[in-house]
């Protein structure tokens, strides 16, 4: 071991394999290597085979001080010496190289591994190792699953939060294809992506899933969509439901935001321009009141009082707020008279587009309210999804 090959077999680090020689190309390191065994036997007779002939193998193998490595492999055929033997020939093989493959398993981990807990782009690992895009995903899918499928991997899970998002865009090919996130919201981390986000995709998953791992989600958050409440029955019909607090204000931005835009078209015939009064306040309206100062409140009246003649837009703001203030106090019974307030204020205003704030806020109306019970909400699960899409 006192020489150079003796030290790239230790850099090596394949069991079985000896180094016969290094060539450092222009783009890559060039490893041939052999296997140590010389003497094998039949494993159909028993017999002491004889080796004739050898194949070189090319297969990649982990990088090495920043270059890829290419490992090329003379590989031995073996033959049995008894002529009535029916296996005759076959190859030397090694648990570090699979057949029919570009990377070896350690490469392939690593892979994997680089994909999947350091979030670095497949492209990133591929130029890095010297392959194409597909080997290293079809290596990350490989190492991959059975970690994924592990039941360990997660354990129980008591608050489980379900969100969709756009996983791939559209174009003249396909149209846009949405994932479904499912999220572990203590423990932060994701539990799966199901392709889709109609309500029979979600029954399929929880329909799959381990009825004992099932019984032991307590909380599911989502959003307002009605595909996820479907999609949740009847295998999560035990667990509390809980509309996330962010869509449920969003609901109430906008209903300020179409509004405005239908004001804005009424009273200038076009629509929002950077002049316009109501075009300049359109931040200032979706801000909390709590948020304003007094300079921002002030140029949120003069542009309603300017751009808004039937107070319209400012009863579309009073909404959104009401439907704010739920948020603002901790007591269950608090949230419950606001919710209420907001609901009914809703169904008698004349203006159409706040009557339509009331319909979700009615219909959510428990969800909404186990905010309070659970303190749940799908930050962790639209955090996450935003990591699922980096490339």
């Amino acid at each position: 071991m006192d020489d150079g090959i003796g030290l790239a077999e230790m850099l090596l680090g394949l069991d079985g394999f000896r180094v016969l020689e290094v060539f450092e190309g222009p783009d890559e390191l060039v490893v041939t290597v052999e296997m140590t065994a010389v003497v094998t036997g039949c494993g159909s007779c028993g017999s002491r085979a004889v080796a004739y002939e050898r194949m070189l193998i090319a297969v990649r193998d982990l990088a090495c001080f920043g270059r890829p490595v290419r490992l090329m492999w003379r590989k031995r055929r073996w033959r049995c010496p008894d002529q009535d033997c029916a296996a005759k020939t076959w190859t030397e093989h090694s648990d570090h190289v699979d057949a029919q493959v570009v990377l070896t398993r350690r490469a392939g981990a690593e892979a994997c591994r680089q994909v999947g807990e350091n979030a670095r782009p497949v492209s990133s690992v591929a130029e890095e190792m010297g392959v194409c895009w597909w080997t290293v995903m079809n290596a990350v899918v490989e190492h991959g699953t059975p970690l994924v499928d592990d039941p360990d991997r997660v354990g129980r899970v008591h608050h489980l939060g379900v969100d969709e998002t756009s996983f791939l865009r559209a174009n003249r090919r396909h149209a846009t294809i949405y994932a479904t996130g499912l999220v572990d919201l203590q423990a932060k981390i994701v539990i799966d992506m199901v392709e889709g986000n109609a309500a029979a995709d979600l029954r399929r998953w929880t329909t799959n899933a381990d009825p004992g791992w099932l019984a032991s989600v307590e909380v599911v958050a989502t959003d307002l969509a009605e595909s996820f409440r479907a999609g949740l029955s009847p295998h999560l019909d035990h667990a509390t439901r809980v509309a996330d607090p962010f869509h449920v204000v969003r609901v109430g931005n906008r209903c300020v935001d179409q509004v405005r835009r239908r004001v804005q078209n009424e009273t200038l015939g076009h629509r929002g321009r950077k002049a316009d009064p109501l075009y300049r306040i359109r931040k200032l309206l979706l801000a909390g009141h709590e948020r304003l100062d007094e300079r921002g409140h002030d140029r949120m009246l003069l542009g309603l009082r300017v751009g808004d003649p039937h107070d319209e837009l400012l009863g579309a703001w009073l909404a959104k707020e009401n439907v704010r203030d739920i948020y603002l106090t901790d007591d269950r019974a608090d949230a419950e008279m606001l919710i209420d307030k907001a609901i009914a204020g809703c169904a008698d205003d004349d203006v159409p587009e706040i009557r339509s704030l009331g319909k979700p806020l009615a219909s959510w109306r428990t969800e909404i309210l186990a905010h309070h019970d659970t303190g749940a909400s799908n930050g962790p699960t639209e955090g996450l999804n935003l990591c699922v899409k980096k490339p």
